[in-house]
């Protein structure tokens, strides 16, 4: 479940449709609940922290036009899968992923 605060309207719907397509195409089975604040993010265009049992806080960057918006929430849900795995938040890894993620994305978008 995704709990949306901040940002535009269209951002928050935008949020909504990509979490349920990350969900998918990343095949997460685990029940995860993240708290995602869209607002201004000093330093960074998005922050994520994993408290553990399947609970994220996400901030992105409320300024971001749509495209780099949909990229950083797909980087962001990299994390996410990179938490539930175990596995070392690994930025190379999250930056080669992503733009096959956005890609995807935008074709599903189009139907």
């Amino acid at each position: 479940m995704i709990y949306i605060e901040g940002g535009s309207q269209s951002q928050q719907q935008l949020s909504q449709r990509l979490y349920t397509f990350c969900s998918q195409a990343l095949k997460i089975k685990k029940f995860i609940d993240i708290d995602l604040k869209i607002k201004s993010v000093e330093g960074a265009q998005a922050w994520i922290d994993y408290e553990g049992e399947g609970k994220f806080y996400i901030d992105i960057e409320k300024s971001l036009n749509t495209n780099q918006f949909i990229t950083t929430f797909c980087h962001e849900m990299i994390h996410v899968i990179q938490h539930l795995r175990d596995k070392p938040i690994n930025e190379k890894e999250a930056y080669q992923l992503e733009s096959g993620l956005v890609e995807q994305f935008k074709l599903f978008s189009k139907n």
